[in-house]
């Protein structure tokens, strides 16, 4: 079909180029996919998934992934690429990271994906964090989808999974009134970074590698600087 070999076309351009492509290039195919999918449809509400999909398969090319991708989850030996598997937080609740990779079943990092940061309203669980609590003092008062997407990943951070590194994707340039978020999440959390697509004309992997001190299929990028 000439769907699935758009695709097709697409991941093979990911891979024969991964050491190549920017953030601004993997901002700008998920905007042609969604500009596409407005003018066939009318608007893109609740189009989910692309964003996800784009960093899954260059997460699977950068680690040298080959087997087939089985239940969202590829392995290469005692290394793996998951989407959206379940965990169960510090607080009891079922949590499911966008992607993580694993060593021996352990996180070794995890990733979020979102396509813009905006304001929302915090859950009764989000509420009633320490960790929440005082980010929104820090912030007067303002919640963000960046203060939720740490209070989660902190929340998976515990017993065999408490020493991994994050990293949150967000395909938008931020926003001014975001920003300030961002960087006290920063000062706060060292094992947790932001990494800005749009308009970012570096190499993905470089910034990958940079940023969570490297990953096994990430080296050759960091050479070639």
């Amino acid at each position: 079909m000439i769907f699935s070999s758009a695709f097709s076309e697409m991941d093979n351009y990911i891979k024969q180029n991964l050491h190549k492509i920017t953030c601004n290039e993997i901002f700008e195919i998920k905007k042609d996919f969604y500009k596409i999918v407005e003018s066939l449809s009318g608007n893109t509400a609740n189009l989910t998934g692309i964003t996800e999909l784009l960093i899954y398969r260059f997460l699977y090319h950068a680690l040298g992934m080959t087997k087939r991708v089985n239940n969202k989850t590829v392995q290469n030996r005692s290394k793996s690429l998951s989407m959206g598997k379940r965990f169960t937080g510090r607080n009891g609740k079922t949590q499911e990271p966008d992607l993580v990779i694993e060593q021996d079943g352990i996180i070794e990092y995890l990733f979020s994906i979102k396509n813009l940061l905006n304001t929302t309203t915090p859950t009764n669980n989000e509420r009633e964090s320490t960790l929440v609590q005082e980010l929104l003092i820090k912030n007067n008062g303002v919640y963000t989808t960046a203060f939720q997407d740490i209070f989660r990943i902190d929340n998976i951070r515990h017993e065999g999974n408490s020493d991994f590194k994050s990293i949150t994707i967000v395909f938008s340039e931020i926003p001014p009134r975001h920003q300030k978020a961002i960087e006290l999440i920063h000062k706060q959390f060292e094992w947790h970074q932001f990494l800005i697509l749009e308009n970012n004309n570096n190499s993905f992997t470089v910034e990958l590698s940079d940023k969570l001190k490297l990953i096994d299929g990430f080296k050759k990028s960091t050479k070639q600087r």
